[in-house]
C-alpha cells in the first residue's frame, strides 16, 4: 500500500506548492467559460476526469435537520444532570446513613470507630459457661444425679462423689444499657469545703514529705511585724536591729504584693470562666420599646445589666423624655436575662425625684414592650451603648449604619 500510494501522488504537488492552472493564464475568459462550464480548474483540471470530485458532486450536499443539533445538545445536558442528580442523591444517602449511625453510637448501640471500640467488642454472651459444663448433658439439661430427687436418696459417701446443686443459683445473663443517663449529683456548701480542706491537707503534707526527702529547698521562716521581737530576743546572729526590722519590712510588703497579683490572676480567671459561660454560640437579638427614659436608675440598671452579661447593642432615644428602642445581642440565656429584667423587674411607671430641681417626677403610664426576636446571622453591632438623639431623623442613621433602621417600622407599628 505505501509503494502505490507513493506512485499515485508521484509528481503532484498540493497546498503551497501547487502550480497555477494554465488555463488560468490565458487572456480569453471566454475559453474558460466553454471548456470549464460550472467546473474549478484546480478542482478538475484539463484531461483529468477526477472521480471523487464526480461522486461527491453526483452525492450533493447533505444538511442536518432544523433543531437537531440542539435537540443533541439537549439530550447530553439532560444526561449530565441525572447523572449530577443521582450522585447528589448518592450523597444525601451516605450522609443520611452517617447521621443515623452517629445517632445509635451515641446509644451505644454501636461501636464508635474513632476511638476503636470495634476491636475490644465482646463475643456473644455462651448459652452456658465453662463451669456449668461438667453438670449438663448435650440438651444443656442438669444431669439425673445432680438433681434434688437424686440427692435425697443417696448416701452422704455418694453425695460427696455426685454433690447436689440444688441451692446454687443461676442468674440469667444480662446487659447493662450503657447509654442510660448517670443522674448529677449536687453537694452542699459543707461538703464542698471538707472536700477542698482535704484536697489541700493532702497538698500540704506532700509538700512537708518532700522538704523532709530534701527535695526540695526549706523555706524561709516567715517572720512579721508581729513575732519580729520574739525572733529577735531568740535568735542571737541578729547583731543589727535596725536592719533586721528593715528585712521584716521588706518581706512583708513582697509577701503583700504577691498575695495581690495571685488574687488580680484568679480575679481574671474567674471573669473569663463567667463570660465564657456567658458568651455561647450563636447571636441572639431582642428588642425593646419604651416611652420614657429619663429615670437615672433605670438608665443605670440597663447599662450595668448589659456590661454583666456580655451583651451587644445600644440604646437610643430622641431626647431626654423621648420615645426609643433597645437593642441587644448575645447569648440566648443573656438575653432571655435581660428580657426579663426590661419586661418585669424594672418599674418603668415608677415616679423618682430629680436631683437638680428636687421635684418628683410622675411616671404614670410610661411601660416598655418587646417587639421581636430572633437569631442574627452577621450582626453589627458592638459593646453596648445608650444614646440621646435630637430628632427621629438622627436615631434612624444611628440605625441604619448598623444595619437596623427596619426596626423604627416595628416600633411605630408596635405603639
Amino acid at each position: 500500500m505505501p509503494a502505490k500510494r507513493d506512485e499515485r501522488f508521484k509528481g503532484r504537488r498540493r497546498g503551497l506548492q501547487t502550480e497555477i492552472n494554465p488555463v488560468l493564464l490565458s487572456s480569453n475568459p471566454n475559453l474558460i467559460k466553454t471548456q470549464y462550464q460550472g467546473q474549478n480548474p484546480y478542482l478538475s483540471p484539463p484531461g483529468q476526469n477526477d472521480v471523487k470530485i464526480r461522486r461527491r458532486y453526483e452525492r450533493g450536499l447533505q444538511f442536518h435537520e432544523r433543531g437537531e443539533v440542539s435537540a443533541a445538545i439537549e439530550r447530553e445536558r439532560s444526561r449530565l444532570k441525572e447523572q449530577e442528580l443521582a450522585r447528589q442523591k448518592e450523597k444525601e444517602l451516605e450522609a443520611q446513613r452517617q447521621e443515623e449511625r452517629r445517632a445509635l453510637v451515641a446509644k451505644g448501640e454501636l461501636p464508635d470507630t474513632s476511638i476503636g471500640e470495634e476491636k475490644y467488642i465482646p463475643g456473644e454472651v455462651p448459652a452456658v459457661e465453662w463451669w456449668d459444663r461438667d453438670f449438663l448433658n448435650e440438651q444443656l439439661e442438669i444431669l439425673p444425679k445432680y438433681t434434688t430427687e437424686a440427692a435425697d436418696d443417696a448416701s452422704s459417701d455418694e453425695e460427696d462423689e455426685h454433690p447436689s446443686i440444688r441451692y446454687v443459683e443461676h442468674p440469667v445473663p444480662i446487659r447493662s444499657e450503657t447509654s442510660k443517663p448517670v443522674s448529677k449529683v449536687y453537694l452542699t456548701k459543707d461538703e464542698q469545703k471538707k472536700i477542698r480542706r482535704n484536697r489541700r491537707k493532702l497538698k500540704r503534707e506532700e509538700k512537708d514529705t518532700r522538704i523532709k526527702m530534701g527535695l526540695d529547698p526549706k523555706p524561709d521562716p516567715k517572720v512579721s511585724l508581729r513575732n519580729m521581737m520574739h525572733v529577735y530576743e531568740n535568735n542571737s546572729n541578729i547583731s543589727d536591729p535596725t536592719s533586721w526590722e528593715h528585712i521584716v519590712r521588706q518581706q512583708v510588703a513582697q509577701r503583700r504584693q504577691k498575695h495581690e497579683e495571685i488574687n488580680a490572676k484568679r480575679h481574671e480567671e474567674a471573669l473569663e470562666r463567667r463570660k465564657a459561660k456567658t458568651i455561647a454560640p450563636g447571636d441572639h437579638c431582642k428588642v425593646f420599646s419604651f416611652q420614657n427614659l429619663s429615670n437615672p436608675r433605670i438608665r443605670y440598671k440597663l447599662k450595668t445589666n448589659a456590661r454583666q452579661l456580655s451583651l451587644r447593642g445600644l440604646c437610643v432615644r430622641v431626647g431626654n423624655d423621648g420615645s426609643g428602642v433597645i437593642v441587644v445581642v448575645g447569648s440566648e440565656k443573656s438575653c432571655k436575662f435581660y428580657d426579663k429584667l426590661v419586661t418585669r423587674r424594672i418599674k418603668w411607671d415608677e415616679s423618682y425625684e430629680d436631683q437638680q430641681t428636687n421635684e418628683l417626677v410622675d411616671m404614670t403610664g410610661n411601660h416598655s414592650m418587646k417587639i421581636w426576636e430572633g437569631e442574627l446571622k452577621n450582626p453589627s453591632f458592638g459593646p453596648f451603648f445608650m444614646k440621646v438623639c435630637e430628632d427621629e431623623d438622627e436615631m434612624r442613621e444611628v440605625l441604619r449604619q448598623r444595619n437596623a433602621e427596619h426596626l423604627l417600622t416595628s416600633i411605630n407599628s408596635g405603639k
